[in-house]
């Protein structure tokens, strides 16, 4: 199986034997991660592009280069849609993904480092764009399209680091070490909670589930409860950047990053029920001494 990872970092450092680079039709450069990795690869890799695409690359296509004097062996370029531009057809921003794994399948490439696609200039929504890579990429895997040891994901901020992961973690849950506070997650698992009420959870908290099982997979479950409790609220509050013991009116926030589509309740957290349902809960998966 590959190994599908998140990092925070610059693409243009990893080394692995191809970063993806989300280049513009014309093949020629750009700005954001396409300026920055031209600049790091030295003007050897536009002279490789204008002789290997005289006529560019199509929206959706990938195509190769060396590496240059990056430290990657290769760069696969893909040409990303243009959301602001009207090309919202995700279908197209998955082909570039596809594209590109294909492309370094052939070239033989065992470690792969993707950037989010078309989230800079290009404008796509980012919860949407983190979802169509995630899928694509695992669904690529399942399909034997690739069969890489790794496929990474770069971020360049924590808060596309929390996206990827919840995303990931959602549709690829890590399996939590045995005793860990990961595993309580698997002990009570969601559906045995209480019914639905005025205390939620949301659309949002689903991620949040996700994030908070994968973070805390190697963290050991101690048979002291208060010391648990405090290690799933001080990564909650970590995450919704509000403390649960000071809690105002219906306890709803929202987060940003764990925002992976549209409507009212995209990205809502119903942090009263996550304080006095859902990690009490939780609390009870603990073996007494």
């Amino acid at each position: 199986m590959t190994s599908l990872t998140i990092a925070l970092g610059d693409i243009t450092r990893q080394r692995v034997d191809a970063i993806v680079n989300p280049a513009n039709r014309a093949m020629r450069g750009g700005g954001g991660v396409d300026g920055a990795i031209h600049r790091a690869a030295g003007p050897s890799l536009l002279r490789e592009c204008v002789e290997r695409f005289p006529d560019g690359l199509a929206t959706g296509d990938a195509g190769w280069t060396p590496g240059c004097e990056l430290p990657a062996r290769w760069v696969v370029h893909t040409v990303g849609p243009d959301f602001r531009a009207g090309e919202r057809d995700a279908s197209t921003l998955a082909s570039c993904y596809r594209r590109s794994l294909e492309v370094a399948e052939r070239l033989g490439a065992r470690s792969i480092a993707f950037p989010v696609l078309s989230t800079g200039t290009y404008g796509w929504p980012l919860g949407e764009a983190v979802e169509t890579a995630i899928r694509t990429v695992i669904s690529a895997e399942e399909s034997g399209l690739t069969t890489a040891d790794e496929v990474r994901f770069i971020a360049f901020d924590e808060a596309m680091l929390t996206r990827l992961q919840a995303m990931l973690w959602l549709l690829r849950p890590p399996v939590p070490a045995e005793g860990s506070i990961g595993a309580l997650f698997d002990a009570v698992p969601p559906s045995t909670d209480p019914p639905r009420s005025e205390l939620g959870p949301y659309r949002g908290d689903i991620y949040l589930e996700a994030l908070l099982r994968g973070r805390l997979a190697d963290t050991p479950a101690s048979l002291e409860l208060e010391e648990v409790r405090r290690a799933l609220h001080h990564e909650i509050e970590r995450i919704a950047g509000v403390s649960l013991d000071r809690l105002e009116g219906d306890g709803i926030a929202h987060a940003s990053e764990l925002n992976p589509g549209h409507g009212m309740s995209a990205g809502m957290l119903a942090l009263r029920w996550w304080r006095e349902v859902r990690v009490p809960l939780l609390l009870t998966a603990i073996p007494r001494r």
